[in-house]
């Protein structure tokens, strides 16, 4: 595994060294317009200091998942795309706030190396993770409610 590990760290630099084309990103959606919550966000908790572009992601093909990522958080182009199966009314809004609070953590705690591992949560984005005022309830949500988002 090791040997994999320092490979790849020596190649970084050539993985997607093209940079990709600026994809068009849908805000709005049926129940939520990501635009508005990425701007209340920002300007709440991290002084409108987050540039990033923000969007739904593609709707996948309909398969059994084991998992799901509700949302991504791309360094390179600054884009934050949040999973489809969240624009729905059964979807409480903060546990979309949640999701994109997340991923804007992500452009203020950048993944790191650590003895050869990417750390992609290290202990300072999970303390101020924590802090999110919805944090137990969107915890508390998404455990409740996986199951569901998983056949979505």
């Amino acid at each position: 595994g090791q040997v994999l590990d320092d490979y790849i760290a020596d190649k970084e630099g050539r993985i997607r060294a093209e940079p990709r084309r600026a994809a068009t990103l849908n805000t709005r959606g049926k129940c939520f317009d990501l635009a508005d919550i990425f701007a209340r966000l920002n300007t709440l908790y991290f002084q409108d200091t987050i540039r990033a572009r923000i969007g739904w992601g593609r709707h996948a093909a309909k398969r059994r998942r084991k998992s799901i990522r509700l949302g991504v958080y791309d360094h390179r182009s600054r884009e934050i795309r949040v999973h489809p199966a969240l624009d729905r009314p059964d979807v409480p809004l903060f546990f979309v706030e949640y999701i994109v609070f997340h991923e804007m953590l992500h452009q203020v705690f950048p993944s790191a190396r650590d003895s050869g591992r990417h750390v992609h949560h290290p202990k300072a984005f999970r303390d101020r993770e924590r802090a999110f005022p919805r944090y137990p309830a969107a915890i508390a949500w998404e455990k409740e409610h996986l199951h569901a988002l998983l056949r979505r």
